[in-house]
């Protein structure tokens, strides 16, 4: 059982909210979903109380329920970024982006899908200079991105057409895919390969490839992504170079992930 939320030493603290601070840090420890009276108990609190601050999260997309178990999503990565960056623990997924923007010579990263939107956690630049940078941080529309796509192939082709269905498909450029009909069928071939690629979609001279690194119980945790420019390369030639390398480094990933 986590440590019960003791009498507060002043008027400022806010007993809800560290309730509901404790039900986040339930899911700390296990791998697994918890149901509802494993929640309880591990935090101390009653099942009514528990079920409030978890109909919270739910609201605020932080945790998703099967209606008897609950599991956090990757949106409670908001809550501790700031303090991995700060403390350099995000660097556990940096040499793996180093190794590959090195075998490779071109940028490398590794993005989560946080509702509409993809956001990098890790990035290693090109050797050449590039004009789109993927920091840390940063957050794109999943349409548009080969991240994005290969995130939302992870879904169901319901839940990626719900997703798609709010996103504010603009035209980035001549290329970009923006109707739902050629988005579902690109989210459709991309399970069936494995991977996804962009042309110059995102950026007019820019290629890009992704492809989904899975944790251990084969669930599709975040994305490994390589860009390039069409003034150095093809995309067919960045797939022959890039692939084999990237495979083997989520199968690296994905080994270390909880």
């Amino acid at each position: 059982m986590l440590k019960k939320i003791e009498k507060p030493r002043s008027q400022s603290f806010v007993t809800a909210f560290a309730r509901g601070l404790t039900v986040i840090e339930a899911f700390g420890d296990r791998e697994e979903a918890l149901s509802l009276a494993e929640i309880a108990e591990k935090t101390g609190v009653d099942r009514a109380v528990a079920r409030r601050s978890l109909l919270t999260l739910i609201e605020l997309g932080y945790a998703v329920t099967d209606k008897k178990n609950y599991r956090l999503t990757s949106r409670i990565l908001r809550l501790g970024y700031a303090y991995l960056s700060q403390s350099g623990l995000d660097g556990r997924l940096q040499p793996f982006v180093e190794a590959v923007a090195k075998t490779t010579g071109e940028s490398c990263s590794i993005s989560i899908l946080d509702g509409l939107e993809t956001v990098g956690v890790a990035h290693a630049p090109s050797i050449h200079k590039m004009g789109f940078l993927l920091k840390p941080g940063t957050r794109m529309p999943a349409y548009v991105m080969t991240s994005g796509r290969v995130l939302l192939a992870a879904k169901s082709d319901d839940e990626a057409l719900a997703l798609l269905r709010q996103m504010d498909r603009k035209p980035l450029t001549k290329a970009t895919q923006t109707s739902l009909g050629a988005l579902m069928e690109a989210i459709r071939k991309i399970r069936d390969a494995g991977f996804a690629t962009i042309e110059e979609e995102l950026e007019i001279g820019l290629l890009s490839i992704a492809l989904p690194i899975k944790n251990r119980r084969g669930e599709t945790v975040a994305s490994l992504n390589v860009s390039s420019s069409a003034t150095r390369t093809t995309l067919a030639e960045l797939c022959s170079v890039a692939l084999p390398v990237m495979r083997n480094t989520a199968k690296e990933i994905g080994a270390i992930l909880p």
